[in-house]
């Protein structure tokens, strides 16, 4: 049966950049291109302690959020896949460590 998963990706990456907004353009650009349909959000921004440079080291923790269609038997089986295939587009980035979630829509109260 075919199904729509909602899916949510949390983890942080190490950049080296020229500064805070070349580090936020560098993530969501990379991530942008390894999953265009995703949404990506920058949750924290920390500049990694060091001598003043030109380039700097920063650590981004980052959030995806993504719809994917996927079959599956039953709700945790189509689950499975959804993950499956969120982990397939990331396994050659430095985004591989990606943490995935299910996201439960909640009825309209």
């Amino acid at each position: 049966m075919h199904r729509s998963i909602q899916i949510r990706g949390k983890g942080t990456v190490h950049v080296v950049a020229y500064g805070i907004a070349d580090a936020e353009h560098l993530l969501e650009k990379e991530l942008r291109a390894l999953w265009p349909e995703a949404r990506v959000r920058i949750i924290e921004l920390r500049r990694a302690p060091s001598t003043p440079r030109i380039v700097e080291e920063f650590s981004l923790s980052y959030q995806l959020d993504a719809q994917l269609e996927v079959d599956g038997a039953d709700e945790k089986a189509a689950r499975s896949a959804a993950f499956r295939a969120a982990r397939e587009k990331l396994a050659a980035s430095r985004y591989a460590q990606t943490r995935w979630e299910g996201v439960r829509h909640r009825p309209p109260a």
